[in-house]
């Protein structure tokens, strides 16, 4: 059973409503990178993303 569980809520822009859970730590940065390359055109890093990674 995975205890721990993350979380990525966008705030790129202000209506932006996308929140994405993962029990996968390396999944919820793939996904986080994905959505803001795809929608809003961003090219991150995981260093760009982690301030908004919630540990759950």
């Amino acid at each position: 059973m995975v205890s721990e569980r993350y979380r990525f809520e966008c705030r790129d822009v202000a209506d932006c409503d996308v929140v994405v859970y993962s029990e996968f730590e390396a999944s919820i940065y793939e996904a986080a990178r994905s959505h803001l390359k795809d929608v809003h055109g961003r090219d991150v890093t995981d260093d760009d993303i982690a301030p908004y990674i919630e540990t759950l």
